[in-house]
């Protein structure tokens, strides 16, 4: 079993002046036997933007622990995300996330396989 926690995360600097972002692996493939690519926390400081542009080649489910956000794809109206509230990002969504509140937005993060990936591998089964 692996065991990880959020709090000591890869600090970066996203997207030059808008502010911190701390994301911090808890799962990836290797370790999850399943379509998930991986499972990771996110903290954004306020104002902070985490740009997605890029990574079309998954799908995403964002789950909004504390904060608000704003999910901006290319070409769309903004979806606002607030606590407690789950995000489904399509196979080849671009967008960006922003923390639109006064206190640091956390985030949990599932990246899986789209369908047309996934129905080409083999059938796993798991074992001890």
């Amino acid at each position: 079993m692996i065991v990880s926690n959020s709090g000591d995360g890869l600090t970066r600097t996203v997207d030059g002046s808008a502010g911190e972002a701390v994301w911090r692996c808890l799962g990836r493939r290797g370790m999850l036997f399943s379509e998930c690519e991986s499972f990771d926390f996110v903290r954004l400081a306020p104002g902070a933007v985490l740009d997605e542009r890029g990574r079309g080649d998954i799908e995403e489910a964002w789950f909004v622990l504390r904060g608000e956000a704003e999910f901006v794809e290319d070409g769309e109206d903004p979806l606002l995300a607030r606590e407690g509230e789950l995000v489904f990002c399509a196979h080849a969504a671009a967008g960006r996330w922003r923390n639109i509140g006064d206190s640091p937005l956390e985030m949990l993060f599932l990246a899986l396989m789209p369908a047309s990936v996934s129905l080409r591998l083999p059938t796993r089964t798991p074992s001890d």
